[in-house]
């Protein structure tokens, strides 16, 4: 999920709320691009009481104050998209929050979880408001600054992939690895019943393997389908970390790293299932080069990695120019009142 610039629209630290203010409301500031709208203390407190109990932290008066330009910039950009027919369907919205959602974890991610997700990376906006106004910032971006979104998303040239190599090559670096195939049983979500038959399949493939090491090929293509009972990997790569082992279990591990090619394990349990493993070939740590596979993904090489990377960063730092733009453009075109005598709460 991607961190949101520090100027972008109330991205970053606006809560959603009504912006309706009752009569003992005390005014934080007024705003008018299109209309005027009020902006009241209790408003503002809301927002800070629900950052402090996010963050655990009591807010200083500068960011007090940081907390209300946002809700500034905020209010100004609903105007301004108001004002400039700007619009985005119910459905786009809803498909969004399904698309972060997907990101955290699939589909049973609550609501809830995902507004815990997105506060951890520094987010403290209900996750519809983040949506809709991201949304609502894409489509400005391609109704009017269409050529320059085109023009940052032009590849990276020779000489850019190899500056940022010789700037990275220090963690470019594969790890001790393994290639292996697998034939595995996923015992989670299974009955008891289904539990045992699964464990009975794969301890006789065990048991013929152990006599007949070179039927394990057999074995893999009758995998491919998991008709026979389990699944086959034609080809994993294991990287010797702590990630890895704690990823793949201490069993795994042990035969992993103490064999040679060719060798067939045992039956290994884990809390997840039960797998056989080959050794197919062993990968000492090296220090990659430019045509190599990239660590944990053998389809992306290197340079392919860092071009990718060099687009993307382009791409993010001409976004946050847009909205670094927009922002200050409309608080130019607006007027704004601060209550500063306000703000002492």
């Amino acid at each position: 999920m991607k961190r949101l610039s520090s100027l972008a629209v109330l991205f970053t630290l606006a809560i959603a709320g009504a912006f309706a203010q009752t009569t003992i409301d005390k005014p934080a500031a007024t705003i008018k691009l299109s209309k005027q709208e009020i902006i009241s203390v209790r408003q503002i407190k809301a927002d800070v009481d629900k950052l402090e109990k996010a963050t655990g932290q009591k807010m200083k008066p500068e960011q007090i104050r940081q907390v209300l330009e946002a809700r500034v910039n905020s209010m100004l950009f609903v105007q301004f998209c108001d004002r400039e027919k700007i619009t985005v369907q119910d459905a786009a919205i809803t498909q969004r929050l399904a698309q972060l959602k997907a990101e955290i974890g699939g589909q049973n991610v609550s609501d809830a979880d995902l507004e815990r997700a997105m506060q951890a990376e520094g987010i403290f906006v209900d996750p519809k408001t983040y949506a809709r106004q991201r949304l609502l910032f894409s489509a400005y971006v391609q109704a009017k600054k269409a050529a320059e979104l085109k023009a940052s998303q032009v590849p990276p040239t020779v000489e850019e992939i190899m500056k940022a190599y010789d700037l990275a090559k220090s963690t470019l670096v594969r790890p001790d690895t393994i290639r292996a195939s697998v034939l595995f049983i996923d015992l989670r979500n299974k009955s008891d019943d289904d539990r045992k038959k699964a464990r009975e399949v794969l301890k006789a493939v065990a048991a013929t393997l152990k006599l007949n090491p070179e039927k394990f090929d057999e074995y893999m293509l009758r995998g491919r389908d998991g008709s026979a009972g389990y699944r086959s990997l034609s080809s994993i790569y294991v990287e010797k970390t702590p990630q890895g082992s704690n990823l793949y279990g201490k069993d795994f591990f042990d035969f992993a790293f103490k064999q040679k090619n060719g060798d067939v394990s045992s039956l290994i349990e884990s809390a997840s299932g039960m797998q056989i493993v080959r050794i197919n070939e062993f990968l000492p740590q090296k220090q990659l080069g430019l045509t190599d596979p990239i660590p944990g993904d053998q389809n992306t090489t290197v340079s392919e990695y860092l071009a990718y990377e060099l687009t993307v960063q382009k791409q993010s730092e001409f976004m946050d120019k847009v909205e670094a733009d927009l922002i200050a453009q409309l608080r130019k075109d607006a007027t704004i009142k601060i209550y500063e005598e306000n703000l002492s709460f």
